[in-house]
């Protein structure tokens, strides 16, 4: 068994409203039913029998705003869930991603996030 899968306290996001970052990253992490999965996996698929066969971290690094990249693309994504959850208004979303934009122009952009590989099989 192959899982991949986020655990989204790894993320590091610069933003000037850290505050705004914060409560859209909040309105984001409810939609998963566990946003920490990865911590528990482990000693979770052990426990329903199976030996860990290999795990790594899968790190996602954005150091520039691009939009071919996961945290722009994806971006727009997490903006229209904050908004469908009420947690920023749509006028807060566009200038979080006007924010995003800026950054960029001005080499401060920076994203990075942790994602992380178990294959496990079951035991011989």
């Amino acid at each position: 068994m192959l899982i991949i899968d986020t655990d989204w306290d790894s993320i590091v996001w610069n933003a000037a409203d850290q505050e705004r970052m914060q409560r859209l990253l909040t309105a984001w992490t409810t939609r998963f039913a566990d946003p920490h999965l990865p911590r528990t996996l482990a000693s979770q698929l052990q426990a329903a029998g199976l030996q860990m066969q290999r795990r790594e971290v899968l790190v996602l690094f954005n150091p520039e705003y691009d939009p071919d990249t996961f945290s722009v693309a994806n971006g727009e994504i997490m903006a229209d869930c904050a908004v469908a959850q009420h947690a920023m208004t749509r006028d807060e979303a566009q200038s979080w991603i006007q924010d995003l934009q800026w950054l960029g122009r001005e080499g401060r952009y920076f994203f990075s996030l942790n994602r992380y590989l178990f294959l496990a099989s079951k035991q011989s």
